[in-house]
């Protein structure tokens, strides 16, 4: 499959998170339950490579997704969505 094609389904999942993104940036500021999770979400990603804001900016993008009732892990929502996960991961700088 030429390049092109295959970077097709990253750059529409990029474009829904972006859109996504923009349309919570209006919403209520992240609650202490939130910010919990996305600390611990980064701390799960301290052996990896990047800043540890590109990882705060990474888990507050996946945890952007997905609905509080939603009580699923970070490795659980790479799994579920790797669109997503890829375009969380050029979002926060840590990807192509």
């Amino acid at each position: 499959m030429p390049a092109r094609l295959r970077s097709r389904p990253l750059l529409l999942a990029f474009v829904l998170v972006a859109s996504i993104t923009a349309a919570r940036a209006d919403t209520a500021p992240l609650s202490a339950a939130d910010r919990a999770w996305i600390a611990a979400c980064a701390d799960g990603l301290r052996n990896e490579r990047g800043s540890a804001e590109s990882k705060q900016r990474y888990c507050a993008c996946m945890h952007e997704q997905f609905d509080e009732n939603e009580p699923v892990t970070q490795t659980e929502m790479e799994r579920m969505y790797p669109p997503l996960h890829r375009a969380c991961q050029v979002e926060a700088g840590r990807g192509r």
